[in-house]
């Protein structure tokens, strides 16, 4: 009751694809090559990693965790009607779609000064800048919010309990990364970033 059809499975595939491949991966990558970025596996020291091995991790990642998603695409022990479950998939779609345009939209809005890193290191560049225009104006972890827009948006269309799980896993993980992110502005930044944390 109230499943998606396939335009909405495509849309989700689409949209999940469009944002782990062309943006994540590109943009990290892109980062990485010009020596603007940390490394997945940082070593103690200046031992620096080759972009071809944190090419394969990334690989090997992805299929693992596509692998664990697949075995684990388990549905939700819940009886909705149709019209509620239509209510959940629409919602869930409108979700899913606004959470991913946020991401970008904060992503195109950070331009060369964004990319991913590792979870234990926060790397800025010499000429990095606080941002504060955009989605920044409003929220400091827009990305963040966004990506759990629509990870909320993916629990409503499709009920399973590897996405409750999922969500659940990137409430904490990216709380946790925020909160180092945090860290290394204000000692960057100090009564500049005060400012921003103060109307944000």
């Amino acid at each position: 009751m109230g499943n998606p059809g396939w335009v909405i499975n495509a849309i989700v595939i689409a949209g999940t694809a469009y944002l782990t491949f062309a943006m994540a991966l590109a943009g990290w990558f892109g980062s990485l090559r010009k020596g603007e970025a940390v490394t997945l596996v940082p070593w103690q020291g200046t031992l620096s990693r080759s972009l071809w091995l944190n090419l394969a991790l990334v690989g090997i990642s992805l299929a693992f965790c596509a692998g664990v998603i697949y075995l684990l695409w388990i549905p939700i022990a819940i009886h909705l009607s149709d019209r509620t479950g239509r209510v959940f998939v629409t919602t869930g779609l409108v979700l899913f779609v606004g959470g991913a345009l946020l991401v970008l939209w904060a992503q195109r809005v950070l331009g060369r000064i964004w990319g991913i890193s590792t979870s234990r290191e926060v790397k800025l560049l010499p000429d990095h800048r606080l941002m504060m225009t955009g989605p920044y104006s409003v929220v400091r972890h827009p990305m963040y919010l966004g990506w759990w827009i629509a990870a909320l948006g993916l629990l409503l269309i499709y009920r399973t309990w590897i996405l409750a799980a999922l969500l659940i896993l990137s409430i904490l993980v990216f709380a946790r990364r925020a909160r180092l992110e945090e860290k290394t502005l204000a000692a960057r930044f100090g009564e500049e970033w005060r400012s921003y944390v103060a109307r944000t």
